[in-house]
């Protein structure tokens, strides 16, 4: 039963997540998910709290479960929105495209503008008269980042 909650509260954060993209509340969709996989996670606790004893194994196993489905959507959706070939394919499946058109959207230059572009869109990054610049949310995720990078050693690549 605990694993079949865990299931279905990650298919009911999925299908809030579609729901809350159709409203206008929270641009980025990362920061969209995390809010309706945080409130159902809370729920999935509750229910979790009630239908098994003060403690139990099938407690943190059922949120475990839950967290990594969460982590694994996020990251499924968050790598098809960089990702140039998924990119590319979606275009091609609206209409054909000339080797020289995906020359020309995909080169290093446009991809360059397409990234900064989403970044100001995502509201990591703010253009302004003296260039681009971190906004609060951008500095918040770089922090989360270096610390990321110091838990599990990686080398600073600039």
């Amino acid at each position: 039963m605990w694993l079949f909650s865990s299931l279905l509260s990650f298919l009911i954060a999925v299908g809030l997540h579609a729901a809350a993209g159709r409203l206008p509340l929270v641009p980025n969709s990362v920061l969209r998910f995390l809010a309706v996989g945080t409130l159902t996670g809370l729920a999935l606790v509750a229910w979790l709290v009630a239908a098994y004893a003060p403690l139990s194994v099938e407690q943190p196993t059922a949120l475990l479960v839950y967290a990594f489905a969460c982590a694994f959507y996020i990251f499924l959706f968050a790598s098809t929105l960089s990702s140039v070939s998924a990119n590319l394919l979606l275009r091609l499946s609206r209409h054909p495209l000339l080797p020289e058109d995906v020359a020309q959207l995909y080169g290093g230059r446009k991809m360059t503008e397409v990234r900064v572009e989403r970044l100001i869109g995502a509201g990591f990054l703010a253009a302004g008269p003296e260039g681009l610049a971190l906004t609060a949310v951008g500095a918040r995720t770089v922090s989360v980042y270096e610390r990321l990078r110091s838990l599990f050693r990686h080398v600073d690549a600039r």
